[in-house]
């Protein structure tokens, strides 16, 4: 496997992102790696291996970072941020998927702080000027006794320029740099992501995903737009209304009688 060239200046390593941590939340770790196939199948080797809640997988390049629906991540090395959360949530089986929602909110936060208005696309990317900047995937155990363990990955673009996306991306991605017009320290921004999920964690243990809807609709990318759906079932376009206090996708399809609550389903296309 070639080795990839890491700028030292921009380092993530544990000493780096324990350094940055603020004390108080429950990150354990971190686990960092200069190049792993996906961060996520680590965090779920690890998990199925009794690593504990908290632990933080990152990694500077992956060399098959996944999102969902097993489409391919670009994940090049020194530039962007890749990271998998392990979780061990005290939550019935069907609340957990949820947790990506939470997350979308958490990174949200996380990348307001640096500067970089941001929107939230239903079930699990972030949008910043119009731009996809990042993607979420949650992946999940249970067993008879509830859930296991979840496994959080996120993949944000933080220093990518225009030139660094392949020629079908540009124009339709985005980085914080590009957003910015500067360069952003990779670990201050894993720092507040992790301070933002662990604060954003605990208010849906406290109160479910209606805790914190607020977070979500004031930054709602497809509210209001027609956007074309597939679910189980099959699809179709019709207008998104927002998510309900379960986390799921308000649709009135066109010539529908009536909103529905969809709560697994992949938006294909919108109307800009």
């Amino acid at each position: 496997m070639p080795r990839h060239e890491i700028d030292m200046g921009d380092r993530i390593g544990e000493r780096e992102v324990r350094e940055a941590l603020r004390p108080g939340f429950p990150w354990i770790g971190p686990v960092c790696l200069d190049v792993t196939d996906s961060t996520n199948r680590v965090a779920m080797e690890m998990a199925e291996n009794h690593a504990p809640h908290g632990t933080v997988v990152v990694a500077d390049a992956q060399t098959a970072g996944r999102g969902r629906m097993g489409r391919r991540w670009m994940s090049p090395a020194g530039k962007n941020l890749y990271v998998s959360l392990l979780l061990r949530p005290p939550v019935p089986t069907a609340d957990a998927p949820r947790l990506a929602l939470v997350a979308g909110v958490a990174l949200a936060d996380a990348v307001e702080t640096v500067g970089v208005p941001a929107s939230l696309k239903w079930p699990n990317d972030l949008y910043c000027g119009g731009r996809k900047a990042a993607g979420i995937l949650a992946e999940m155990a249970s067993g008879p006794d509830g859930v296991r363990h979840v496994v959080i990955g996120v993949g944000l673009n933080v220093n990518m320029e225009e030139a660094d996306f392949p020629p079908d991306l540009r124009g339709v991605a985005t980085s914080l740099r590009i957003r910015a017009g500067r360069a952003f320290r990779r670990v201050d921004v894993l720092a507040r992501l992790l301070d933002a999920f662990g604060t954003r964690y605990a208010e849906f243990l406290g109160g479910g995903f209606g805790s914190l809807r607020d977070g979500w609709d004031r930054r709602d990318f497809l509210r209001g737009r027609r956007v074309l759906l597939r679910r189980q079932g099959g699809e179709g376009w019709g207008t998104a209304d927002g998510l309900d206090t379960g986390g799921a996708l308000r649709f009135l399809p066109d010539g529908g009688p009536a909103i529905e609550s969809v709560h697994s389903g992949e938006i294909l296309d919108f109307m800009r």
